[in-house]
């Protein structure tokens, strides 16, 4: 089958790279034609996918908004003459037979994160160009008739897309993203203590650890102030991620635990942090099923999360984590932290932590997405594609 592939950028350290990288290599690997559509450098992003998928640079322009509707028209004009039997899409783009909501829905993300923003500010969320064209954009991808399949990352996405958009929920299928066991498990006591003292963990502290990119999305001011509400004063806080990192700087020394707080930036391996870290904190304004959950559960770390992430599907409240019900309730993460920070590396917590994403792979993941790409593929077999990327 030939399969092409749509995502702006191949080679970022994000959740939705690390998905499309095991996708395409385990289609590439069962002896699929994949070519991946993208807006990054060829060296650079060949180099990420490696040698047995194509890959077709798509000329972009401008900042985001312009970015957003050049890539959708111009994909469009290069999959015209290449004739993919199944275009399948990563993006908020119109018109693919397929389409995975990793990002989720971008008007479930305005909504939830509308309450956290000063009045000004959430007047002009609805006004800024890039929101109001990713709304449309993202309205006429659900109701595109091209649309055969869509492949939501958790129940929760699945449901949004059904409310908001009344898509058929026979055409929607639930597939997770998967795990890489050979990197993310847990170590026995001696393996773990070694890795703690080797990335500076406290001798007489647990740490908390906060992982990704966006700090304002992810609900960082809330951690900090959780954080700096927390009775336990020996407990350090690990920030791992991409972000502008001067402002929580300056509101961890108003709070009084700036020498309790390490930002370490981005980093390409995230596994050795959560393995030595005792508790996952994202208190997210909005995640669809967030890696990071399932890679800290995987690596038998406790998470705390909110009730507005996918990924707390996963979490038996008590027993591996807990789930609060808003990012700002600050007196329920406080709660949580102190609960499983006190809890330091209590074998049964972390048992239930990896038992809960023990059926995850990326093996999985990969088989069930073929399966949707070829319940496509036969579905168009026998008639020209039609709808934004090819004319009727």
């Amino acid at each position: 089958m030939k399969i092409a592939l749509l995502r702006q950028r191949v080679t970022a350290l994000g959740g939705a790279e690390t998905t499309l990288s095991y996708l395409v290599r385990g289609l590439a690997a069962a002896g699929h034609e994949v070519a991946v559509y993208g807006t990054e450098r060829a060296t650079e992003a060949q180099a990420a996918l490696g040698p047995k998928v194509g890959y077709v640079r798509v000329p972009v322009w401008g900042g985001k908004t312009l970015r957003l509707l050049s890539f959708a028209l111009n994909t469009r004009r290069l999959l015209k003459n290449a004739g993919p039997q199944v275009v399948f899409s990563l993006e908020r783009v119109p018109g693919p037979q397929v389409f995975r909501a990793g990002d989720g829905c971008h008007r479930e993300f305005l909504a939830r994160r509308a309450p956290h923003l000063s009045p000004l500010a959430r007047a002009a969320q609805w006004l800024t160009p890039f929101h109001r064209v990713m709304l449309v954009v993202e309205r006429r991808l659900f109701t595109s008739p091209g649309l055969s399949r869509v492949i939501a990352n958790s129940r929760q996405v699945r449901a949004e897309i059904i409310r908001l958009y009344g898509v058929d929920p026979g055409r929607i299928r639930v597939i997770v993203n998967g795990l890489d066991r050979q990197r993310f498990h847990p170590l026995d006591v001696g393996a773990a203590a070694a890795l703690r003292r080797r990335l500076g963990a406290p001798e007489d502290g647990a740490v908390g650890l906060f992982v990704g990119s966006g700090f304002e999305r992810k609900g960082l001011t809330y951690l900090l102030q959780a954080f700096g509400s927390l009775k336990d004063k020996a407990s350090h806080l690990w920030v791992v991620g991409k972000g502008h990192i001067a402002p929580y700087l300056r509101a961890a020394e108003r709070l009084g635990v700036a020498d309790r707080v390490k930002f370490w930036g981005p980093v390409a391996e995230t596994a050795p942090f959560y393995q030595a870290a005792t508790v996952l904190a994202l208190p997210t304004l909005y995640d669809p099923c967030s890696n990071v959950v399932l890679e800290a559960l995987g690596c038998g770390t406790p998470a705390v999360t909110t009730a507005a992430n996918g990924a707390a599907e996963f979490i038996t409240p008590g027993a591996n984590g807990a789930v609060i019900p808003q990012p700002d309730d600050i007196a329920g993460l406080t709660e949580a932290l102190a609960t499983f920070l006190t809890r330091d590396r209590d074998p049964q917590v972390r048992q239930a932590a990896a038992q809960a994403v023990a059926g995850l792979s990326w093996e999985s993941t990969v088989a069930q997405t073929l399966e949707v790409l070829q319940e496509a593929g036969s579905q168009d077999a026998h008639r020209a594609p039609s709808g934004f990327w090819f004319p009727s």
